[in-house]
């Protein structure tokens, strides 16, 4: 029997873990009633070596002889907090995502005396906060058995449904948030001439940090978003503030950039500050490496895909801006991660209210 008459046999019940899942949206490393069902599921397939708890939620289940090689496959749990009310919602897809793993675990065991080898199958919390990928390593997943690669996926509103989405080499963004605090010397707005203006140095700093890019300090052939986002400094009409709050945001393809790029964002705004007689405290609250496929594991999962939905659906050109933790996974094994196009005739960005994979 072909792998898709398999898979088709497991639709009503991967209608049911979806629905499950999107009417139990959770925060991050707060997937408690999520981990519960995938625990309960995983035990309904047979499955006995599970381990639970990894990173307060996460969850490994291993199938196979024991040899190797060991595959690892991932699928992020958690979803997105949507207004200040903290109202949860599975807007960016990850109950789809945990649904194909569930479904890949139930294909597994239906076939496990033909495993020769390992596959883990890893639920991951926290992809869309602080990042749950780097405590899931960090806590030893890729170990015991030593996992060989590593493959995720996510579902994506910008390919169109029924297509695939994979390239080699880098395919997601790095993201390096950053703050800066200006600190001057407030005052009354009437006797400017006896403060340091905090005001006037921020603004100064952000056209020197868009000037990092558009004066070519950064190669032109490099794709680099930079820029602040968020300024925060004063309260009232007649006060110069002692300190403004900038927060911005870098992102990049290239591994090795970021380091030039969080050195420049330092050096410029230092040297803007002092030079008015100011200062400058940075912080970088969490950044994010880019996410970069290798060569080999890249083009096998195209011709799979290939196989699956015709040549013609395969889009092996399409990288984001946009980021993801599993760049952690690929920092320390080769894999892939792959995009499924999800764009329907309503066409609706990942983290809109209206966002949700259709069936």
């Amino acid at each position: 029997m072909k792998i898709g008459d398999c898979v088709k046999e497991l639709k009503e019940q991967m209608i049911k873990d979806k629905e499950f899942f999107w009417n139990h949206p959770e925060e991050e490393f707060k997937e408690y009633e999520t981990s519960e069902y995938i625990i309960k599921r995983l035990k309904e397939m047979g499955y006995i070596d599970i381990k639970t708890h990894i990173a307060k939620t996460g969850i490994v289940a291993c199938i196979g002889n024991g040899n190797a090689p060991c595959i690892l496959f991932r699928a992020d749990m958690d979803a997105v907090v949507m207004d200040e009310s903290h109202r949860m919602k599975h807007t960016c897809g990850h109950d789809a995502h945990m649904t194909i793993l569930l479904a890949l675990a139930n294909l597994l065991m239906q076939n496990k005396d033909k495993i020769n080898g390992t596959i883990k199958l890893l639920f991951q919390p926290a992809e869309e906060g602080i990042g749950g990928a780097k405590p899931m390593i960090d806590e030893g997943v890729l170990e015991n058995p030593h996992v060989d690669k590593v493959f995720g996926l996510h579902v994506w509103s910008e390919l169109p449904n029924c297509s695939v989405g994979i390239k080699q080499g880098p395919i997601m963004a790095a993201t390096d948030p950053f703050e800066i605090i200006v600190k001057g010397k407030g005052g009354h707005a009437a006797l400017p001439e006896k403060c340091i203006d905090s005001i006037y140095i921020a603004s100064q700093i952000v056209l020197g940090i868009n000037g990092i890019i558009s004066n070519n300090i950064i190669n032109s052939s490099e794709k680099v978003v930079l820029g602040i986002t968020s300024i925060h400094g004063g309260s009232s009409y007649n006060l110069i503030p002692d300190i403004v709050e900038m927060k911005g945001i870098c992102r990049t393809y290239d591994n090795k950039l970021r380091d030039k790029l969080k050195t420049l964002v330092q050096e410029v705004s230092k040297n803007i500050a002092e030079a008015k007689g100011g200062c400058v405290e940075f912080r970088y609250p969490s950044s994010l490496p880019a996410v970069v496929n290798s060569k080999e594991e890249a083009e096998m999962v195209q011709e799979l895909a290939e196989t699956i939905v015709g040549k013609e659906n395969v889009i092996t050109d399409y990288k984001t801006m946009c980021s993801e933790d599993f760049s952690h996974f690929l920092l320390n094994r080769r894999g892939a991660f792959i995009f499924i196009g999800c764009r329907g005739e309503h066409y609706y960005p990942q983290h809109n209210e209206n966002f949700s994979v259709r069936y």
